[in-house]
């Protein structure tokens, strides 16, 4: 986890930032494709030097909603974990299809989300057998947002200067 921390510094210059002014925050996350069915890490910093947040994001979009209530998470062909993500939105896109985000912090998923960053592959599954599919690259962008995360968390827990 130290060497994810340092490298973090360099990987949160590369993070796309919004800012959330009704909460104080700036929020981050990786390159993340605009459509479709994916899982990615958004980090949240509250205020300069405030503390910061890490959410593990699934995004599903089918031609039914998904029942998200109990997703399993393979890496490399093994299961690594399930948990349960809190239901955060559900849309109709144009196209008639739904769209349902999901999330849950850091913390409850750790261990799932080290072996994510470790994997080439992933696949979660939900409740009702609906498949997302990650490669390398999506495994990657989470590794660089668990980086700046783990970084953010190393400076504020160092003593400032004398």
């Amino acid at each position: 986890m130290a060497v994810l921390a340092e490298q973090g510094a360099q990987a949160l210059s590369t993070l796309s930032p919004q800012a959330d002014i009704h909460h104080g925050a700036t929020w981050f996350r990786g390159t993340v494709s605009p459509a479709g069915s994916t899982a990615y890490l958004y980090l949240g910093k509250l205020g300069e030097g405030g503390s910061s947040t890490l959410r593990f994001v699934i995004r599903y979009q089918g031609t039914r909603r998904a029942d998200l209530g109990r997703c399993t998470v393979i890496v490399d062909g093994a299961e690594v974990g399930s948990f349960t993500p809190a239901p955060n939105r559900i849309d109709q896109p144009t196209d008639g299809s739904v769209l349902q985000l999901a999330d849950i912090h850091f913390d409850e998923v750790r261990p799932i989300i080290l072996a994510l960053i470790e994997g080439t592959s992933a696949l979660i599954r939900t409740g009702d057998g609906a498949e997302i599919r990650l490669g390398r690259p999506e495994l990657e962008e989470m590794r660089r947002v668990l980086s700046s995360y783990l970084h953010i968390q190393s400076t504020a827990d160092s003593p400032p200067p004398p």
